[in-house]
């Protein structure tokens, strides 16, 4: 008999987390079932104080009672929690019998530091001499004596910019995220297992740079506390003061920047000056210096310290090479191109021997690292003084590289001796979604995009790990929208819309533009094209995730971008003119795609532009899809709704010439361009008229790939929604053309920035400025999932409720995969066979699919076929549709819409068959 257990507790999207601030934190809940029809109709959660209140199913914090709900998530809404403290929880639910099923394992969570009354922690920092100056990095150290067993120990850190803790020895931590000073992130960091009775030592390695992209200006800073709870139910505070020890560190303090806009400074590191275990107890500090005390916090400039609810993690790579060059050098290939830094173990160094290394993209004919081709205009290189015997260098701030170099290391060098160490985002689960398929071309893309996704993900969405790590609004949409359906990812998604949410509040309150990158050290700086698309994103994250918070907190910023749509209406032509916005500079009025040689010769010298016009009438369409989920007046609902249809009656009438678009217009004139852009986002928003459809598709797949990667999703939805698979095949998968097949077929490991960086017909500046890791591109891997595997969530339906699975027609003769949704995993198998004597690809030879359903989910299983007396069987039983149409087994039912016969089950395992 079936448990119906649930699992996967989550609260506030993470598994028993610790330092949680919100006040109302939410639950979620699946059951792993493949039990027909099996779904939730009520659940109970209670959360108590103890292991035993839990465990007796008492919630004294709190009780839900049975409640009548298919939805797996309750915000709690108890009593106020406490600081620093740990709550328990379980759930159990009633199945579609209304039968309970047995409690959960317990979960819990534990919140942070709450009130800024509950900091003890002064900021500290070096004292000033030096200090001030980017690119420092200081050492600050504490040690201390615990007189008892620890139960418990929670070190609450912060640092501008970053830092890198310490205890007894141990790295146990690195942060924080990028923020501003009144608003930083701290971290709550768990050292109940790194801490004995007796004597002790944290510290931290701390770097600060000053301003630069993605990286706002402050003051450096160290602050920490540490709570510890001895096994006799005694409590100690160990917090930054004065009595911290601090000191330089060993990197050179005049080092030049790696380039203009990520301004981290080169690192070059003197090993003879390393303090030899200075975290660890005993060590002496003597002659360090007293730390400079900024003040307890909060403190100017720390206003506010809020908790980061995400993480990163390290982990080793592996050469896949090494070889040794004529001149002595070492070039050693990862395989790849990853966001880490290196580390290289020396056996036998020489006092004052310097190793210099150059991290980088590509090799030169002679087998060494490229110095300028692919590096972004960064410079990629370090060096290692030595001193005698054995030590390891190993770099603190990461870069995107594949290649390491190594001149004159002074001893052979193996493979064993050098490592990468890649970092990422903490996501659930990076193989989360999966697909393979009879095309390899597709599958190595996929696995291209998947990659660069991963490694695009840091502490923040990074446009590249190389050149800038700047947040940048419409890269991180493309990365979020990846990582969602790649990784369940959420946390990173959630905070990076709130992040855009606050560049409003601070910059753009009276104008509803937003920043175009955030945090950033340049201040007030926006792009009218991202600030559009914002209320796109924020919608299409909310279907997947659920997130009733983050669309309440982004409804007055999408209220105000519609309203600064409203503001640019030209009453002559009713269309968005002139759109204000990203004034004196390559950004003004919209940039269309980029970088410039991404927009394919787009005619840009209009004041109504379409790609423009488009994205404003998404906007306007989203505002009224967000108030209706809210439950807002149905005035407000009906005021966007018609400003939407207005304008996209003007984009037809003023911007369509037949069976295409033009690029722009003014009251008198239109362009004479067709660009794809233009085409191909009035169909991707389901603007073309039904009659013109084909049409406009046609055009828009004879212009091949004419889209860059930062605007390459529209395309490839283009073709989604004019039900183009066999092209959405073509565009993916040809190695002569611009794109992702011809980014591997030119040795690509990462998705670039442009599709032509390495197009040698270009000017070097333009090669060795683009990126080639730059995982805006990586959308393609939602396109696969949706278009080519099938499997989508339904328009219907929010956060996994209903899904489709709609196997394409053509292009693909077998796919495979799964695709996580809040509610569990989609699986799908499917093949199309030929024995009927069709043409592979064609639509008209028999198709199997299986596909298994998770619990609490309805889905429609759209098979494509132009025969009205296609019989489909599942499991083997016939299901007709039309006039002879019945339900045949429990919950599934048949009907026919167009050239699909559409089958509705509900969760469970099916077999399907189309003769």
């Amino acid at each position: 008999m079936e448990t119906r257990q649930p699992v996967d507790l989550r609260t506030s999207r993470s598994s028993n987390p610790i330092g949680i601030d919100e006040p109302n934190p939410v639950f979620r809940w699946r059951v792993e079932s493949d039990r027909r029809g099996a779904r939730q109709t009520a659940f109970r959660v209670v959360v108590a104080s103890t292991p035993e209140r839990l465990a007796a199913g008492e919630g004294d914090v709190w009780d839900t009672g049975k409640r009548s709900s298919d939805r797996p998530a309750v915000a709690y809404d108890g009593p106020p929690l406490e600081s620093g403290t740990t709550y328990r929880w379980a759930v159990r639910v009633w199945d579609e019998s209304d039968e309970p099923g047995p409690w959960s394992d317990p979960a819990r969570w534990e919140t942070g530091l709450l009130e800024p009354s509950d900091w003890k922690a002064a900021w500290i920092r070096r004292p000033a001499d030096g200090a001030f100056e980017r690119g420092r990095f200081t050492y600050l150290r504490r040690e201390f004596t615990l007189d008892g067993t620890v139960t418990r120990a929670r070190a609450y850190v912060s640092a501008s910019h970053r830092y890198e803790l310490s205890v007894n020895g141990r790295v146990v931590d690195e942060g924080p995220a990028p923020s501003y000073p009144d608003h930083q992130y701290y971290r709550t960091v768990d050292l109940a297992a790194d801490l004995t009775a007796g004597e002790n030592a944290i510290g931290a390695l701390c770097n600060w740079n000053g301003a630069g992209q993605g990286r706002p200006a402050a003051e450096p800073g160290f602050v920490c506390q540490l709570d510890v709870t001895f096994a006799d139910g005694r409590e100690r505070t160990i917090a930054t003061d004065g009595s911290w020890r601090v000191r330089e560190a060993e990197w050179r303090a005049d080092a030049p920047l790696r380039n203009d806009e990520i301004a981290e400074p080169v690192e070059i590191i003197d090993a003879r000056r390393a303090p030899d275990g200075w975290a660890e107890p005993g060590f002496d500090a003597s002659a360090w210096a007293s730390a400079a005390v900024v003040g307890t916090h909060p403190t100017e400039p720390w206003e506010r310290l809020l908790a980061q609810r995400t993480d990163t993690v390290r982990s080793p790579v592996e050469s896949e090479s090494i070889e040794r060059l004529e001149s002595g050098a070492y070039v050693i290939d990862f395989g790849r191109v990853y966001a880490g830094v290196p580390r290289v173990r020396f056996e036998n160094g020489t006092d004052g021997h310097r190793v210099a290394f150059r991290a980088g993209y590509r090799l030169e004919d002679d087998g060494s690292v490229a110095e300028t081709a692919g590096t972004q205009w960064t410079d990629m290189r370090y060096e290692y003084v030595q001193r005698d015997g054995s030590g390891t260098f190993r770099a603190f701030n990461y870069l995107g590289f594949r290649y390491l170099q190594i001149d004159d290391p002074g001893e052979s060098i193996d493979a064993e001796q050098v490592r990468l160490l890649a970092r990422r985002h903490d996501v659930p689960d990076e193989r989360a979604a999966t697909f393979a398929s009879a095309n390899e071309t597709i599958d190595a893309v996929f696995e291209l995009a998947r990659h660069s996704a991963l490694y695009g993900s840091q502490e923040q969405f990074v446009d590249t790990p190389t050149r800038e790590k700047g947040q940048f609004l419409l890269d991180a949409f493309n990365i979020s929208e990846t990582t969602t359906h790649a990784f369940a990812e959420r946390t990173l998604s959630r905070r990076t819309i709130a992040a855009f949410v606050r560049s409003q509040d601070r910059y753009w309150a009276d104008e509803g533009r937003l920043n175009a990158v955030y945090p950033n050290g340049d201040g007030k700086r926006d792009i009218p094209d991202f600030t559009v698309s914002f209320p796109e994103w924020v919608w299409r994250y909310y279907r997947t995730a659920g997130d009733r918070a983050i669309l309440q907190r982004a409804y007055p910023v999408v209220r105000a971008i519609a309203a600064y749509v409203e503001r640019h209406v030209d009453a002559e032509t009713g269309l968005v003119t002139a759109l204000s916005g990203g004034e004196g500079g390559p950004y003004e009025e919209g940039i269309v795609d980029w970088p410039p040689e991404m927009r394919y010769g787009y005619d840009r010298e209009w004041p109504a532009r379409t790609t423009v016009n488009v994205l404003c009438a998404s906007a306007l369409g989203r505002a009224a899809d967000v108030a209706a989920e809210l439950d807002r007046p149905a005035r407000e609902r009906s005021r966007y709704r018609e400003r939407q249809r207005v304008l996209e009656a003007a984009i037809d009438d003023q911007l369509r010439r037949g069976d295409r678009y033009v690029d722009g217009c003014d009251a008198t004139d239109a362009s004479d361009s067709s660009s794809q852009h233009a085409n191909a986002l009035p169909l991707a928003f389901g603007l073309v008229p039904e009659e013109r459809t084909d049409a406009v598709a046609d055009r828009v797949i004879e212009q091949g790939m004419a889209m860059g990667p930062m605007m390459v999703p529209w395309l490839l939805e283009a073709l989604e929604v004019a039900d183009r698979p066999e092209a959405i095949v073509d565009l993916v998968t040809d190695p002569e053309a611009d794109g992702w097949a011809n980014i591997l077929a030119q040795g690509g490991t990462f998705t670039w920035e442009s599709w032509h960086c390495r197009d040698r017909s270009l000017p070097d500046d333009h090669r060795r400025n683009r990126s080639e890791s730059h995982a805006m591109g990586a959308t393609v891997l939602v396109t696969i999932l949706r278009a080519l595997l099938g499997v989508r969530l339904d328009e219907t339906g929010i956060a996994g409720e209903r899904v489709e699975i709609r196997p394409p027609e053509s292009g693909l003769e077998s796919a495979s995969g799964r695709v996580p949704t809040e509610r569990g995993t989609v699986a799908v198998s499917w093949t199309r066979s030929d024995s009927a004597g069709g043409e592979a690809g064609d639509g008209g030879e028999p198709l199997r699919l299986e596909a298994t359903i998770p619990w609490n989910t309805a889905a429609t299983i759209a098979l494509p076929t132009d025969d009205r007396d296609a019989v489909a069987t599942v499991d083997g039983e016939p299901v007709r549709a039309g006039e002879n149409a019945r339900t045949f087994p429990d919950g599934v039912s048949a009907a026919r819409r167009g050239e699909r016969l559409e089958i509705d089950v509900e969760s469970g395992m099916y077999r399907f068959a189309l003769e």
